[in-house]
């Protein structure tokens, strides 16, 4: 009788070698959704770029202040209430777009942030009675919450679509547009509006709107190349699989009459467990095994891939190649991660510094316009409602002063305005770019937290050189200051979102980092507070004071003459 060798049996075994080349992408279906992200790319910058629209509040918040007759501590609370609206709100935006997606967010900017803007415009002009510091606070407030759900929906979907050595630069690019945001409307506004505090502010809504408009019919979340590719190959293997042992259950009957011909004498020393296993028990074992080998494969998710988590060095290597997608830290766990409070307090601190020149800018560039010419009461007076007219001029001829002197002022507010934007989009660019290249020449994620040494650098460093005596003393030398923090901040938040992503995972990225940016909020809001109080404490509450006190300066005599019943106070 002739015998068949067992192996022979193989060949009428179904082939199933899936190579890697079947399971990759084609390029026409790679080109495809190239072309896709960089379209959603577009639209996520486009919301991005009227989503930092409340970094230009500095640019009209000394003339909001001056026409409503406000205090440098109201104006600083309906600031702070802008960044609250967007700092505050993020963790709720995060946790609603990682379920919802970013639609829904778009549409509700698309009408929040417009409201807000829409409601500043009316209470400027005086077109109706409601403009308490409470409304004002509650308009500004309106354009925070719209704007954050606007970035957190534009960043969800580029944290989510690009792969790792990709990521830092389509993150970078979004954040670059968020911190480009004042220099663009500022400029525009100066082109379209100069001097026309109440159409920049209309100017504000409706771009805003558009912007929204915009990315909702764009933005869109397409997984990374290498994750479909990943998902794949998992399919192909899991099909294969099911192939092996659709045809082990054929063939088992053949396989156990072979193997007793075939058997050599040492099995016949088996035990007897495993001499009297059934097809279908040796099939379980089969399946077992297989199973146990592709979950050996994959199954090693971390806690985390920052950089004080609790692993042994051994293994930091290991963990730093992790895909973000296997990491999931939120919740209770995120706040027991020691990387939590780390960028948390980095972002506190170099936020806090960033966010009162951000948001006083104004009112510093005028208050050194003011002392630059104090041998000019006339100009001094002309920039100021508190000081009146003095008897050597005209009616018309102080006006047209007024005007000259206003527009001379707030050209310098939009320069500074401009100065931080510019330098807070460079840095996310270039913090970005640099971020990428270190990952892709040391081929470790985990190396990307080195760059906030680079962060808190450009902080220290602008800080210091405000805090030195007599540094700070003219407009134009205020613009070191202005340049040093927009790297400061941009450099900021061009790295923390990737850091986030990397070291607590993909499933809740928007949510994490909403948490992140409460950090903001803290520092932000007490250093504003605080330089509200300082600042009206240096200035005088009683008008006439003020006008003697002013005037003085210039070595003019106050005189308490009034002309006609007018509120008009006379100098010689």
């Amino acid at each position: 009788m002739a015998l068949t060798n067992p192996s022979s049996a193989d060949s009428s075994r179904p082939a199933h070698h899936p190579s890697h080349y079947h399971h990759q992408l084609s390029p026409e279906e790679r080109s495809r959704i190239l072309k896709r992200k960089l379209i959603s790319l577009f639209g996520s910058v486009a919301v991005a770029l009227s989503a930092g629209s409340n970094y230009a509040f500095s640019s009209f918040a000394p003339q909001l202040q001056e026409s409503l007759h406000l205090t440098s501590t109201q104006i600083n609370l309906i600031g702070i209430a802008g960044n609250a609206g967007v700092y505050l709100s993020s963790p709720l935006w995060g946790r609603f777009i990682d379920k919802r997606g970013p639609q829904t967010a778009l549409i509700s900017a698309a009408i929040l942030v417009p409201l807000g803007y829409a409601g500043l415009s009316v209470s400027y002009n005086r077109d109706w009675s409601l403009h308490s510091t409470s409304m004002l606070f509650f308009l500004n407030l309106l354009t925070g919450l719209g704007n954050s759900g606007g970035l957190t929906a534009a960043m969800n979907a580029q944290a989510k679509s690009w792969g790792g050595s990709r990521r830092g630069t389509a993150t970078a690019l979004v954040l670059s547009g968020f911190g480009l945001s004042a220099f663009f409307y500022s400029t525009l506004s100066h082109l379209l509006f100069p001097g026309n505090t109440g159409n920049y502010l209309l100017l504000l809504a409706f771009g805003s709107m558009t912007s929204m408009l915009i990315g909702l019919g764009l933005i869109k979340i397409v997984p990374p190349t290498e994750h479909l590719e990943g998902e794949r190959e998992e399919a192909a293997r899991r099909s294969s699989q099911d192939s092996s042992l659709r045809y082990l259950r054929r063939t088992s009957s053949d396989i156990e009459a072979r193997a007793t011909i075939w058997q050599e004498p040492e099995v016949e020393d088996a035990t007897d467990d495993e001499s009297e296993q059934t097809p279908e028990a040796s099939h379980t074992a089969r399946e077992t095994a297989v199973d146990e080998e592709r979950r050996g494969e994959v199954e090693v998710v971390p806690e985390s891939q920052g950089l004080l988590s609790g692993i042994d060095e051994s293994k930091r290597g290991v963990r730093a190649e992790i895909d973000p997608h296997q990491i999931d830290i939120s919740g209770r766990r995120l706040f027991k991660q020691i990387d939590f409070y780390l960028i948390f307090g980095v972002m506190t601190l170099v936020s806090g510094a960033g966010l009162l020149l951000i948001n006083n800018v104004g009112t510093i560039t005028k208050t050194l316009w003011d002392y630059n010419h104090r041998d000019q009461p006339l100009l001094v007076a002309a920039d100021n409602s508190e000081l009146l007219r003095p008897r050597s001029t005209t009616n018309s001829e102080f006006t047209s002063m007024k005007l000259s002197a206003k527009s001379s002022v707030q050209q310098m507010q939009a320069r500074q305005v401009s100065a931080i934007s510019l330098c807070n989009f460079s840095g996310r660019i270039i913090i970005g770019l640099l971020s990428d290249w270190l990952v892709n020449h040391t081929s470790s994620p985990a190396n990307r937290v080195w760059l906030l040494i680079v962060v808190t650098t450009l902080a220290l460093a602008s800080q210091l050189l405000a805090a030195f005596p007599g540094a700070i003393s003219t407009v134009d030398s205020l613009f070191a200051i202005s340049t040093l923090t927009g790297l400061a901040y941009g450099t900021l938040f061009g790295v923390c979102p990737t850091l986030v992503f990397e070291w607590f995972g993909m499933k809740h990225f928007s949510q994490n980092y909403g948490f992140v940016s409460l950090s903001p909020v803290v520092a932000g809001n007490i250093f504003n507070l605080l330089f509200g109080r300082i600042y009206d404490s240096h200035v005088p509450q009683d008008t006439t004071i003020l006008r003697c006190w002013m005037w003085s300066g210039g070595g003019a005599e106050f005189s308490a003459d009034w002309e006609k019943g007018e509120e008009l106070a006379y100098f010689s």
